[in-house]
């Protein structure tokens, strides 16, 4: 047969082109989603449709294109597929649009040795009958799996009802796919018997090809379309007999106070928001939700989807909505703005609140709309971190009501490097009101911003450049450095000079850094003696005997303590540093106190073939630990040989987990070590090149070797 010409062609490709822009706007949710369902695309692509999160028209056309179910010259697969899901009106249109934007027929029509008119409405029929036995198929693969009817993971008198009404929903599918199939198979099976004579003598050698192609798939379709219903039918009556599951009531949820947590399963959290929009739609006020670092992203019209991936409805009654974010998080405006807007969707808001994040204000043009709708309804934004209430009328921040300020210095002050410095700006004028009306602080966390302070202990410098003055009414203060940063004795001293400016001081803590071994008589005052305050050097579970000026281990709560922060060993830090650690460790795991990670940061050396302790880099050996969690090896550049990492397995028996960061490993290791029943079935081996959590690989203890 003659080809079309390249002009032809694209005037074709063109009128598609248009098509399927046509299309994706004639294909709303509803119709997609179930196109999608009869069709048995992959669960991921429906999820995304039903995320909201892309243009749900435009990315079923490219699917339907991309598995061959529309094409430049054929949509009836799409129209019959329409029109089984009682979508009539929507298949005539797709018909009309199809017909307005392509003459396809015309231009691939061959000049010479055209196909009889008979030929090609026996084709046509033949393809027909294929496409609604392919979908039929389609059908009862999807509902095979759903007459599974799985036993509900989660507890309470929501699971069971919806598990009670899915078995129902799936018993109804099943007989109306019965009858539709034994129809399509009946007509099928009469069309081969009527055409027989006619299939068999057809002129074009290619039409009888593709003749005998169709006839071959038919064939086969009716065979498993025949078994897929008997299996169906067995799987009915099984399910008409069973007793559905008996599941644990729970108790309903608490309006006045709903908590959403990454932590709860994806079932508990279904659960809970089927309640929330339970509560909403009958009109119940819903008195505060809150959601403990649970979302994911924020789309622009106010959606939330949850880490989980579940989308979290608009609730019509909500009054309160609090977030809490994983801790340090910066918002964009646009972030911030969508969760004001999700709020305002609810005509009872009164109040937002947001803590452990960094905020911007709202000055942008595109948050001028969910400004104006905060001020209709007279909704206040708080903001724990900073003690600061959002002017709804400006967009910036001011300084709360003095209760507002003792609440959040009751809840304590974290300030992370990684803000921005108007939002420190913002902490340091809360802190200096705080002192001024003797309000009490509870804690100041210093996290990794801390740089000096100055030569008379006044002020503590941030790394952004801001100075902290001396706060009179403190409790706790905590600095938290980086990489184990050595503080030598005199910024030492001024730093307990600083501490003791408060009245109240209970305890200053240090983290992640390195102090002096011994400390000179001349460092602690009479007066610091006198308050005895606590000085606890967190990184290694020790406290300063402000008497004798010694380190020293004898608080269980604090050992507790370090031990749940996880212990941090640096290559660079004193071998004196490091004797401390490995004292705390050893009473830990001497008292069964749960060690939550230890991580050997450039400091690992090698494990010992006779005791099987590790060799760190300055000679200190780490024991083994019966009570430790994780264990994780940060040696950048370095090859880990077969040895290293079997000295390593043997030493994490105990561990969940052993992380390698930055190394080099060998490609696999005896199957043998592996397979040890007190390694294969708890500990899992983790391979991390770049240090990064973007790659990972696992060691697989069947065969050795590392897999993605």
């Amino acid at each position: 047969m003659d080809r079309p010409s390249s002009g032809m062609k694209n005037r074709v490709l063109e009128g598609f082109c248009l098509f399927k822009l046509q299309l994706a706007d004639l294909l709303n949710y509803n119709a997609s989603i179930r196109l999608a369902t009869i069709w048995n695309y992959p669960s991921a692509f429906r999820d995304s449709l039903r995320s909201g999160n892309a243009d749900v028209g435009l990315s079923m056309v490219e699917k339907m294109v991309e598995r061959g179910d529309i094409t430049s010259d054929d949509v009836s697969t799409l129209t019959d597929a329409l029109r089984k899901c009682e979508l009539n009106g929507v298949a005539t249109e797709v018909e009309k649009i199809f017909g307005e934007n392509s003459s396809q027929a015309d231009l691939i029509q061959p000049e010479t040795n055209r196909q009889s008119e008979d030929e090609k409405e026996a084709m046509r029929q033949c393809e027909e009958h294929g496409n609604a036995l392919s979908t039929l198929l389609q059908a009862t693969e999807e509902l095979g799996r759903k007459m599974e009817v799985p036993t509900p993971t989660g507890s309470g008198m929501n699971t069971l009802t919806k598990h009670r009404r899915e078995r129902k929903e799936v018993e109804q599918e099943l007989l109306l796919l019965k009858s539709s199939s034994l129809e399509s198979i009946d007509t099928t099976e009469a069309f081969i018997h009527e055409n027989q004579p006619y299939l068999s003598a057809l002129q074009h050698s290619e039409t009888r090809n593709r003749i005998r192609q169709l006839r071959k798939s038919l064939d086969r379709s009716l065979e498993l379309s025949r078994k897929q219903l008997d299996d169906l039918t067995d799987q009915l009556l099984k399910l008409r007999t069973e007793s559905p599951p008996q599941v644990e009531a729970v108790e309903p949820i608490n309006l006045n106070c709903v908590t959403i947590k990454a932590t709860d399963s994806k079932d508990k959290q279904l659960s809970i928001i089927d309640q929330l929009k339970e509560a909403s739609d009958k009109g119940s006020p819903i008195r505060m939700l809150r959601l403990v670092t649970t979302f994911k992203t924020i789309h622009e019209n106010g959606n939330i989807t949850l880490s989980s991936g579940v989308l979290l409805p608009f609730l019509s009654t909500l009054a309160a909505f609090v977030i809490w974010t994983e801790k340090g998080r910066v918002l964009t405006e646009a972030e911030f703005s969508g969760l004001l807007k999700y709020g305002c969707k609810s005509s009872r808001i009164e109040e937002f609140t947001f803590q452990y994040c960094d905020l911007p204000s709202l000055t942008g043009t595109s948050s001028r709309e969910v400004l104006k709708e905060l001020q209709e309804r007279g909704a206040k934004v708080k903001w724990c971190d900073t003690g600061h209430c959002l002017s709804t009328s400006a967009g910036s921040w001011e300084m709360g009501t003095i209760d507002w300020v003792r609440e959040a210095c009751g809840a304590g002050v974290v300030m992370y490097k990684h803000w921005r410095k108007e939002t420190l700006h913002l902490q340091i004028k809360m802190l200096e009101f705080a002192t001024e009306k003797e309000i009490p602080i509870r804690l100041v966390n210093l996290n990794r911003c801390y740089s000096s302070i100055t030569s008379d202990g006044s002020n503590i410098i941030l790394q952004s450049g801001q100075s902290l003055p001396a706060m009179s009414s403190v409790k706790i203060i905590n600095i938290t450095t980086e990489d184990g940063r050595l503080i030598p004795e005199d910024e030492f001293a001024r730093l307990l000079d600083y501490a003791n400016q408060s009245q109240a001081i209970k305890d200053l803590r240090f983290q992640e850094c390195e102090l002096p071994p011994t400390v000179s008589a001349s460092t602690i005052s009479s007066e610091i003696k006198s308050k005895n305050f606590k000085v606890s050097w967190l990184t290694t579970g020790h406290r300063l005997n402000l008497h004798d000026r010694t380190w020293q281990i004898d608080d269980m709560d604090a050992i507790r303590e370090s031990c749940r922060l996880g212990v941090v060993i640096y290559q660079q830090c004193s071998s004196h540093m490091q004797t401390l650690q490995m004292h705390l460790l050893t009473v830990a795991s001497q008292n069964n106190i749960p060690i939550t990670l230890i991580s050997l940061r450039e400091s690992y050396r090698a494990v010992d073939a006779t005791t099987g302790s590790i060799i760190l880099e300055s000679g200190v050996m780490l024991p083994r630990l019966t009570s430790l969690g994780r264990l994780s090896i940060g040696a950048s550049g370095r090859e880990l040989t077969e040895e290293d990492v079997n000295g390593l397995i043997n030493y994490s028996r105990q561990c969940s987990k052993l992380n390698l960061f930055w190394c080099s490993r060998p490609k696999s290791l005896p199957v043998s070590l592996l397979q040890d029943p007190l390694i294969s079935g708890k500990l899992k081996v983790l391979w991390y090149p770049d240090g990064s959590y973007q790659q990972c690989y696992t060691l697989d203890p069947a065969s050795g070797r590392w897999v993605e």
